[in-house]
């Protein structure tokens, strides 16, 4: 302590000579040599904070000064060099905020500070900081994939904005889209006349003010080996499509049936059929099942763009591998609802152990509800052999199911599976006192990553399950829940306890907050003014993007 004394005021005194000397002499001072020690009074670092609309540039006080007895000179540049000076201001504070009125948007600079002598020759060192920009601002939404089509896109901006234009570029030429007082008011417009399979940056201004910037990929335009109208025999001539068919729905309600009009299974039995509502829309295309089933070599299967429900033909699964040892091509749910099943939407414990395979599962922009019973997992993964299970973007609500990821029994496995879930939205789940309703592995080895989703509501009003969430027991397997929303999760019942969370799983950035929601509600959109609303890992809203606003 008294060594520090002792430099403290040996500093204090060579400032003390300096200025002194200053002001004793009345000539010009640039000639005098000052000290090294004496120019090193400066801040120690400059830290930079980059807004939509604004920049934050901070910095501690200097080096032996008090608050409010210094003054900073601070400059901005668009290089490092600052040999192109944009702005330059002195100040006593130790922030400074810096405007898209000042300094151009979406444009790099460098800040540098230096603190001020009593004349120039006694200012101190500069110190530089890293680029940083105004960013912007961002009016944009996220675009949903189902919002894009091969030759349109629908784009929605904050409603409280007031945007003039949109302007969409593909690299070659420009659209420009003048926006109506009804899309105002709507805040959202349908841009048509797009290529297919074309990236495009879209920027919405405000006369000549940027609002945001998106950026989005159209679909290839579809070309269908066969087109079925309603009232179509959909399952003679589905079964009856060639392996690797393109099969089109013009919108209307389809009914898989047998020639007695009985409900019946549709069999993919050794080929994989691609089957697409023409419109991409689910709300106007709906098929009414009772089960999809797979068998023999070569079974598969994508949908995209339809709602399946099983309302009225009482079926158990939306999925169903059966039949003896095979090598199953890839499934694909793309944009549907799938709703009302008896039982659940997937089932793959039917074989011996490995004798059924899989490359991959992918669940991506649709909507599982309202399963009525209680009996398996949403995807009961028992004995199948895979490499990728995927579900982004997607919803599984009012599900009596009793939990969600089942793959319980213990199988040896030429590679590990790998689980990807990610902006998914969870609200009402868990039954039959399950234990690891949200994934149980058991002692298998298994990579599980589950980001930027909600899990909201467990168990079912007036059931119990275990108290554990996750089980892996492999001492191999990695299971990770990052920025996550974990909310009412308890083992239900008389007395119900919060389930657990075991040390193995990787937790980072999670969150705990009441959405308000009941476990059977299927309105999940995130409140306003919800933190979740950017949450995730990229600074954006976590569930399922259809709900973030």
């Amino acid at each position: 302590m008294k060594t520090n004394r002792k430099i403290n005021l040996a500093i204090l005194l060579v400032l003390l000579m300096g200025w002194g000397l200053a002001s004793c002499d009345k000539n010009d001072d640039s000639d005098y040599e000052v000290p090294e020690d004496l120019k090193r009074f400066r801040p120690t670092t400059i830290s930079t904070l980059n807004g939509e609309t604004q920049a934050i540039i901070r910095w501690p006080n200097s080096l032996f000064t008090e608050p409010g007895k210094v003054t900073y000179t601070l400059q901005i540049a668009t290089d490092s060099l600052f040999g192109e000076q944009v702005l330059s201001m002195q100040t006593p504070a130790n922030e400074v905020i810096v405007t898209d009125d000042e300094i151009a948007i979406k444009v790099r600079h460098f800040a540098r500070i230096k603190a001020n002598g009593l004349t120039p020759a006694f200012d101190s060192e500069w110190v530089v900081s890293t680029g940083f920009q105004i960013t912007g601002e961002q009016i944009f939404f996220p675009i949903l994939d189902a919002d894009i089509l091969p030759t349109s896109v629908l784009l929605k901006w904050r409603p409280t904005a007031t945007p003039s234009r949109i302007v969409l570029n593909d690299g070659v030429n420009s659209i420009e889209v003048q926006l109506s007082d009804n899309d105002r008011a709507e805040a959202q417009r349908v841009i048509d006349g797009l290529n297919p399979l074309t990236d495009y940056v879209g920027e919405i201004f405000q006369g000549n003010i940027s609002k945001g910037i998106t950026s989005f990929t159209t679909k290839e335009q579809s070309i269908y080996d066969i087109v079925l109208s309603p009232g179509d025999d959909f399952r003679s001539i589905v079964e009856g499509a060639a392996d690797g068919s393109i099969i089109g729905l013009e919108p209307g309600e389809y009914t898989i049936v047998d020639g007695d009009g009985a409900f019946a299974n549709l069999r993919l039995d050794g080929k994989t059929l691609d089957i697409r509502s023409t419109s991409l829309d689910p709300s106007n295309t709906k098929v009414i099942f009772r089960e999809f089933t797979f068998t023999g070599n070569g079974a598969g299967l994508k949908v995209t763009g339809i709602t399946f429900t099983a309302n009225s033909s009482n079926g158990d699964y939306f999925l169903n591998f059966a039949g003896g040892a095979a090598q199953f091509t890839d499934v694909i749910i793309d944009n549907c609802i799938i709703e009302e099943m008896r039982v659940t939407f997937l089932r793959a414990n039917r074989a011996g152990n490995n004798e059924h395979k899989i490359n991959s599962i992918i669940v991506k922009n649709s909507w599982v509800r309202n399963n009525k019973d209680n009996n398996y997992h949403i995807f009961h993964m028992d004995k199948l052999e895979f490499r990728h299970l995927e579900i982004t973007n997607s919803t599984f609500n009012n599900n009596l199911t009793r939990a969600f990821i089942g793959w319980t029994t213990n199988i040896s496995m030429p590679f590990v599976p790998t689980v990807r879930v990610n902006q998914v939205t969870i609200n009402g789940l868990g039954n039959r006192n399950r234990n690891d309703v949200l994934l149980d592995a058991n002692n298998n080895e298994i990579d599980f990553e589950m980001t930027n989703s909600i899990i909201n509501n467990i168990p079912m009003p007036g059931t119990t399950v275990g108290s554990r969430l996750i089980r892996a027991g492999n001492a191999n397997a990695r299971v990770l829940l990052a920025n996550c929303n974990l909310f009412n999760l308890t083992t239900g019942g008389a007395s119900p306890q919060p389930i657990t969370i075991i040390d193995y799983v990787i937790q980072m950035n999670n969150q705990a907050v009441d959405l308000g929601w009941s476990a059977n509600q299927s309105n999940l959109t995130l409140p306003a003014g919800s933190p979740l609303r950017s949450a995730s890992t990229t600074g954006g809203p976590i569930g399922d993007l259809r709900w973030a606003f």
